[in-house]
């Protein structure tokens, strides 16, 4: 997973801003090309000091350095903020999605007042983390397992220990019968190699670009949830912005993240087709499996989300994933009626 960035950034005069990703990666080039549009649409006044790689701060010190304004603004991994903001869960639910599109309804464009999105979870960061989510940052379109023995049928999951990737992923993989495990992505290659692992939880970019086929040649492909970054900012340094450089900041935010769903978009069909050519077999899961899948991930994450928020809550957010399930606007629909949103959000 590349890192996050962090920004620090001056009003009027110059500042900065921390994101973790690699130099060179798309999601760098989305920062990159953030920070160009708020500068310009700011006519000057916003001046943004860059730091990629985690340079500043990693990403679970990020869920304190943030809030407390150690950097005014910062690409995040919002699960890291999970202690503070237990919301958060109610956008890591996998299975419960049928495509990208289905999760950008829910999260955006379930109803007038936007998704779970805007009416739960950017809330949340405002009350309890002083943090003001923009919007969201594409990474990986899609998370899938990658093994290193034939998985065709939910079955051939059993037992085999495999990498997980948090709370709610482990609660998927447990249902489908397989032992998660914690372990570090720098450790995967090694694990897969050695065979401590039989298989991981990620995207099609990670196992080709880490490497991670060389020691298992099975992709099992069915959609779980899109894994993105979010584009925030220090919600006291927000609320000291004119109009006019709020206005800039979420215009270039909006602009960056379409940028980078469409990057990650290519980046994943260019990583099958390179999986396919090194010999991986990328299976694409048959319908009646993937709805197997579904009803088994559906009641232990269910019962996870009502521990964690509230049955009403938990309510809330499924009939809102469930409602948008058969609608027909497409992901950047969805992104643009955030972003009108946002910006109405601003006079």
């Amino acid at each position: 997973m590349p890192p996050r960035h962090q920004m620090r950034v001056r009003h009027w005069s110059t500042s900065g801003f921390t994101v973790r990703c690699l130099w060179g990666h798309y999601v760098t080039e989305s920062v990159e090309l953030f920070i160009k549009e708020a500068e310009a649409r700011s006519k000057g006044t916003l001046k943004f000091s860059h730091y990629p790689a985690q340079q500043l701060y990693t990403d679970m010190a990020m869920a304190n350095v943030l809030p407390e304004g150690g950097v005014e603004m910062a690409q995040i991994q919002a699960m890291m903020f999970a202690g503070k903001v237990p919301e958060i869960f109610g956008g890591l639910l996998p299975g419960f999605y049928k495509d990208q599109d289905h999760y950008f309804r829910a999260a955006y464009d379930a109803g007038p007042d936007g998704g779970f999105m805007d009416w739960v979870i950017a809330p949340a960061f405002e009350e309890k983390a002083n943090t003001k989510l923009l919007t969201c940052m594409g990474y990986s379109i899609n998370l899938c397992t990658l093994t290193n023995k034939p998985v065709y049928k939910l079955e051939d999951y059993k037992g085999k220990k495999i990498r997980s990737l948090g709370k709610s992923v482990s609660i998927l993989l447990q249902a489908l019968g397989a032992a998660p495990a914690m372990i570090s992505s720098s450790d995967i290659y090694m694990a897969l190699q050695r065979g401590t692992i039989e298989g991981v939880f990620s995207g099609l970019t990670s196992f080709y670009e880490r490497k991670w086929y060389e020691s298992a040649k099975y992709v099992q492909y069915y959609y779980t949830g899109s894994a993105n970054f979010n584009m925030a900012a220090n919600l006291t340094f927000w609320n000291k912005l004119t109009p006019a450089q709020r206005k800039a900041i979420a215009e270039a935010a909006l602009i960056a993240e379409v940028y980078s769903i469409e990057r990650a978009m290519a980046d994943e069909s260019r990583a099958r087709e390179a999986l396919k050519a090194a010999g991986v077999e990328v299976f694409d899961f048959p319908a009646a499996e993937v709805k197997r899948l579904h009803d088994l991930a559906r009641t232990p994450l269910t019962e996870m989300l009502e521990e964690d928020l509230g049955k009403e809550l938990a309510a809330q957010i499924l009939t809102t994933i469930d409602a948008s399930r058969e609608a027909k606007a497409s992901w950047k629909d969805a992104c643009e009626k955030h972003g009108k949103r946002l910006l109405a959000e601003l006079k």
